[in-house]
C-alpha cells in the first residue's frame, strides 16, 4: 500500500468520530435525578388526578423503594446500606414512633423522601372521621417538627381505606401510595431468601416496593435486593423521583390496583 494512502486512511481514522460528534445529540447523565421543585410538581401532578399511585409508568429505569412502620431500630443499618449504593427510598413514618429515634426523619430524609402512615397504625376504615383526620394531623405536625416541613405522600396501615379516608388525605394535601411488589417482610420470622425472591419477581421498570424498616431480616436482605435491581439495569429512587421520571398513565393497569385504575 502507498504511503500517500496510507496517511489518508489514518487523518480519516482520526478526523471521523470527531466529525460525527458534531451531529449527536448530548447524551443526559445516566445518574441524573429529577430537582426538588420537579418532584414537587409531580406530586402535585398526581394529587390532581384524584386517585391513589400503585406503580409507575413503565417506561424508564427507575424502581421505587418503600418503607413502612419505622422508624426503628434497623432504620440506621438500612440508610447505611442505602448510602452505600446510592440508592434512594421513601420511608413512610408511624408519628407516635419518632419519640423513640428522632433524629431518623432528618437522617431518612438525605436519601429520599418522607411520607405519612399515621400516628399510631390503626385500620382507619375502623375509625370515626375525626380519628382519622387526628391521625394524620398529628403525624404531619411531629414530622414537621423534625425536618421543616410536612409530608405530601400518604400510606395508609394494613392497605384499608375507603373513600371517607382518601377523601380526608386528599383534602390534606396528602396523595395516596400503595404499591405494586410486596417483599413480604411483614410475617413472622420471614427469611431473607424469601423477602429477595419476592422483590426480584416483581422488579420491573416503575415498580414500587413496600418493604418495613422494623425487621432484622430486612435489612439483612437489603444488599441483595440492591444487587438485583442494579444487576437488571435499574435504580432505586424515592416515589417522588419515580413520579417526576417515570409518572404512571391512565388505566395501565398496575399489580394491586383496582380494575380501571
Amino acid at each position: 500500500m502507498k504511503p500517500a494512502l496510507i496517511a489518508a486512511l489514518l487523518a480519516l481514522l482520526v478526523l471521523a468520530p470527531a466529525a460525527l460528534a458534531v451531529f449527536e445529540k448530548p447524551i443526559p447523565a445516566i445518574g441524573a435525578l429529577p430537582s426538588a421543585a420537579e418532584q414537587e410538581r409531580a406530586v402535585s401532578a398526581a394529587l390532581r388526578q384524584g386517585r391513589p399511585v400503585y406503580c409507575g409508568g413503565g417506561q424508564g429505569n427507575a424502581v421505587a423503594l418503600t418503607f413502612d412502620d419505622g422508624p426503628g431500630p434497623y432504620t440506621g443499618r438500612i440508610l447505611s446500606e442505602l448510602h452505600a449504593a446510592h440508592a434512594h427510598a421513601t420511608f413512610f413514618l408511624v408519628g407516635n414512633r419518632l419519640q423513640y429515634w428522632p433524629e431518623a426523619p432528618r437522617e431518612e430524609e438525605r436519601v429520599g423522601s418522607l411520607g405519612n402512615h399515621t400516628w399510631s397504625h390503626p385500620p382507619l376504615t375502623k375509625r370515626r372521621s375525626w380519628v382519622v383526620w387526628l391521625e394524620l394531623l398529628r403525624t404531619q405536625y411531629a414530622v414537621a417538627q423534625d425536618v421543616g416541613w410536612k409530608p405530601r405522600l400518604f400510606r395508609v396501615p394494613y392497605a384499608l381505606h375507603s373513600a371517607s379516608v382518601d377523601g380526608i388525605a386528599q383534602r390534606l394535601g396528602l396523595l395516596e401510595v400503595f404499591w405494586d411488589v410486596d417483599g413480604r417482610d411483614d410475617v413472622p420470622d420471614a427469611k431473607v431468601a424469601d423477602i429477595v425472591r419476592n422483590v426480584r419477581r416483581g422488579l420491573r421498570p416503575g415498580a414500587i416496593v413496600e418493604l418495613h424498616d422494623l425487621h432484622a431480616w430486612t435489612a439483612a436482605a437489603l444488599p441483595q435486593i440492591l444487587a438485583a435491581i442494579a444487576a437488571r439495569g435499574l435504580r432505586a429512587v424515592s416515589v417522588p423521583e419515580l413520579l417526576a421520571l417515570d409518572p404512571p398513565a391512565p388505566h395501565q393497569g398496575c399489580p394491586y390496583a383496582p380494575v380501571g385504575e
